[in-house]
């Protein structure tokens, strides 16, 4: 754990995280008042306290010309023609892509302050027909799921202007091609990765589009009412925990059923959603996470890169903490920003962390254990906060899930009958910003 908390996009990421970006927080802005939990409310000067992104937001900037209608992915990375080597300040820039499929065009913003659009519909160049997944890399490549048209879109930025490149369909003399392709997902070396549901498969073409892998290889497994939902985890990356993980998560059975397969094709392991619970559009973070949202249900699911559950976040409405049919779902690994489509708008969150059992034991003398879940990644402290603070713990990093951490009480503060607090800090995104603390009582 070490080299992780070295990493500039934890410690980082608030001398970098600061400014104002008004169009990428319209594209996908915060809801106010958020609870302290897995996903929270930026400070106001990182977004200027807008809360949404809301229909009226977009009349701001095109007036009739468009509106929100039917959102699906949502994709965001930082791009190397926008960045500035010399200063780290413009770090968490970023690009944010949001297909608008009714209206069968891409909403962008071509900077920190303006927006683009592009697309019609229709089957020719610049054109789309029902789009859904999307997926973008630091050059500018720009990957589309144009549903209903059978292809992958390829488009290209330079800097501001997209610009059409070509598409492909995997037709082939022994290959029909992709049929209603709806998610796309990029890994480290440019690898288009697609969920080709309407022949059940997985295909994995070359960034030139041309195929290279089919998922699965042999009759080992079937997809069932799918893949839909799809997410790239490389370990590759420069922004990753897991340096050897080189992951596919998906789910079929209608997105009732998830799987973790490797590079290779093979399943890794399978799980069921919790009962009622629909997976839609995922995105993978640092550390693997695997964040899905659930548009029935109204919320997001968080599960670790073992597919083990740590937070179902969210509920059906337009306050804090909610979501109307949340739909794509981006994640700047580096810094943890976090962008949610929804049916008439987007939010936009930094990675939180929230303790759902705690429990402090004494097991003889001054020794005790503190039992604690958390939603994830986060530094622990437990301490008295009397006239003059005495820290038990200080900082310690506790994983995701449920965890234990040994404690020595040399300064007698429990058995001094004073007040014992912990307190939860994230590693990630909201690092420094935001914390969370609950008293303790010593179960004996």
């Amino acid at each position: 754990m070490g080299a992780q908390r070295e990493n500039p996009g934890r410690i980082l990421v608030h001398g970098a995280m600061n400014k104002i970006h008004i169009p990428c927080i319209l594209l996908l802005c915060l809801v106010a008042d958020l609870r302290p939990q897995s996903l929270v409310e930026p400070p106001y000067l990182h977004s200027f306290g807008i809360r949404k992104a809301t229909p009226a937001n977009l009349f701001m900037f095109f007036g009739p010309i468009t509106q929100f209608d039917d959102p699906q992915g949502i994709a965001t990375a930082k791009m190397k023609s926008r960045d500035d080597p010399a200063t780290a300040s413009d770090d968490d820039e970023l690009v944010v892509y949001g297909v608008n499929a009714g209206k069968n065009q891409l909403i962008y913003n071509t900077s920190m302050w303006t927006l683009g659009l592009y697309g019609s519909k229709g089957s020719g160049d610049g054109q789309f027909n029902s789009p859904a997944g999307i997926a973008i890399d630091a050059d500018g490549n720009v990957y589309v799921a144009d549903c209903g048209n059978n292809r992958i879109v390829h488009l290209f930025n330079p800097k501001k202007d997209l610009h059409w490149v070509g598409s492909f369909t995997g037709r082939s003399a022994s290959d029909p091609g992709l049929l209603g392709p709806c998610r796309v997902a990029l890994d480290n070396r440019g690898r288009v990765f697609v969920s080709d549901s309407g022949n059940r498969r997985i295909v994995v073409f070359t960034s030139a589009g041309a195929e290279s892998r089919v998922f699965p290889g042999t009759e080992a497994y079937r997809f069932e009412l799918g893949p839909t939902m799809l997410a790239v985890a490389d370990g590759s990356d420069p922004w990753s925990m897991y340096h050897g993980e080189r992951i596919v998560f998906c789910a079929d059975q209608g997105g009732r059923r998830l799987r973790k397969i490797d590079f290779n094709g093979s399943i890794m392991k399978q799980i069921m959603l919790p009962e009622g619970h629909h997976a839609s559009y995922a995105a993978v973070d640092y550390y693997h996470n695997l964040w899905i949202t659930d548009q029935g249900k109204h919320c997001i699911l968080k599960y670790d890169h073992e597919l083990n559950l740590l937070d179902v976040f969210g509920s059906y409405g337009d306050g804090a903490n909610q979501f109307e049919e949340p739909r794509g779902i981006a994640i700047w690994k580096r810094f943890g920003q976090t962008f949610v489509a929804e049916k008439h708008g987007a939010q936009y969150f930094w990675v939180g962390t929230d303790c759902t059992a705690k429990s402090l034991r004494k097991i003889r003398d001054n020794n005790y254990t503190l039992s604690l879940t958390l939603t994830e990644y986060s530094f622990v402290s437990v301490f008295s906060p009397a006239a003059d603070t005495v820290w038990m713990v200080r900082k310690l990093m506790a994983n995701p899930g449920a965890s234990t951490v040994p404690i020595v009480d040399v300064n007698g503060i429990v058995s001094g009958g004073k007040p014992v607090l912990l307190r939860v800090e994230p590693t990630y995104s909201s690092f420094t910003y935001f914390k969370q603390e609950y008293p303790l009582t010593v179960n004996r």
